[in-house]
């Protein structure tokens, strides 16, 4: 059992998200000292996940080398035997979430999220969930911080963003995403990856 702060390259070999306009933008591993606010009151996160509706919203594995044969045929097969999110609504809100991802570096985990209509974010991190419960104090630090993966500054929104995550063990793990919208709002959207 690992006790927060967890880092999350200890499980994250790559992030990655696809903004509004559609380009895919690469999260850098940070100390962060904006995580949390203190002096904040949060709202309901405006991220959910996205309901599989074809091909280009079901969440997928692909091979992260298209010339490695055998990661083409066994993401294949993944993709064939594996609903990696809920795959219909009306599901309890408490199960929406919880997503089933493949292991090894050797594949990317595509995940679709929304965020609601009219709202758009420059500020979003994803670290553990649990990390929210700590100081986040790491040895040799000026300053209390976080363990994240920050987005860099761009506009995310819309519908049917593609996350790629790229995850080197198996596992269950509670990650968040740390949203500041540009109204200002603070929010937190959990989810709970279930690595195979």
């Amino acid at each position: 059992m690992v006790l927060p702060p967890m880092d999350p390259r200890s499980i994250i070999a790559s992030l990655a998200m696809e903004d509004q306009s559609g380009t895919m933008q690469n999260a850098t591993f940070a100390r962060s000292i904006t995580w949390l606010n203190a002096g904040t009151t949060w709202i309901n996160p405006p991220m959910t996940t996205t309901i599989a509706g074809g091909p280009t919203t079901t969440s997928h594995v692909v091979a992260a080398n298209s010339y490695d044969f055998q990661a083409v045929v066994d993401a294949t097969n993944w993709n064939t035997a594996h609903a990696m999110t809920a795959p219909a609504l009306g599901l309890p809100i408490a199960v929406q979430n919880i997503m089933f991802l493949k292991a090894d570096p050797r594949f990317i985990n595509n995940l679709y999220l929304n965020m609601s209509s009219g709202v758009t974010a420059t500020d979003i991190q994803l670290s553990m969930r649990d990390n929210s419960t700590t100081s986040g104090d790491f040895q040799n630090a000026a300053n209390a911080t976080v363990p994240v993966f920050q987005f860099p500054s761009s506009t995310y929104g819309g519908g049917g963003r593609n996350v790629q995550v790229s995850l080197t063990m198996p596992g269950r793990f509670h990650v968040a995403f740390r949203i500041i919208d540009n109204s200002g709002n603070w929010s937190m959207f959990e989810m709970e990856w279930i690595v195979l």
